[in-house]
């Protein structure tokens, strides 16, 4: 079975079986993989085929969302065996720091900065040599606020696992 996500710079391995198409009768079985680059990989010739793809392999490929295909081929024949996705993540051990927290966390901290910021100003707009300044106003900041503190509290609450005694309730 193919793997549905991994991380750039592991191993992996997995099989295929194919019995309309066996290697014993001289079909090939080639993977594509199309997404942020392109990657062809060979299967291993056996019953059932075999990919093996080392560490070494893996380190060079972009992070993102690849889209693959399983071709079986035999001269002038060709066949789409399966299909599927396949998500890669960054090689941790290679990769550049990063903000990795989310949309919502991100917005959120900015928002409250806004406000940290706002409320011994308690400026809603100004005026600079005829330019003109306006704020977003202190109630919509709060309903955002809100909004990205309920979104950050849902992620929170997909990441637990079932059982865990971790409950986040906004009001």
């Amino acid at each position: 079975m193919e793997p549905t996500t991994l991380h750039a710079g592991d191993s992996v391995a997995w099989s295929r079986d194919v019995p309309a198409c066996p290697a014993a009768d001289g079909w090939v079985l080639l993977y594509v993989f199309s997404g942020p680059e392109r990657h062809e990989v060979a299967a291993i010739a056996a019953a059932p085929y075999r990919v093996e793809l080392s560490a070494g392999t893996t380190a060079t490929w972009a992070p993102g969302l690849y889209r693959w295909v399983a071709l079986a081929a035999k001269g002038d024949e060709r066949l789409t065996v399966a299909k599927g996705t396949l998500q890669v993540d960054p090689n941790l051990a290679t990769a550049e720091p990063s903000d990795v927290r989310s949309h919502a966390q991100r917005m959120l901290a900015l928002i409250e900065a806004a406000l940290e910021k706002r409320i011994p100003k308690d400026q809603q707009s100004y005026e600079i040599d005829g330019q003109r300044l306006d704020r977003i106003p202190i109630e919509r900041l709060n309903e955002l606020r809100l909004q990205y503190r309920r979104e950050a509290a849902r992620e929170r609450n997909r990441r637990w696992p079932l059982g865990r005694p971790v409950h986040f309730i906004l009001r």
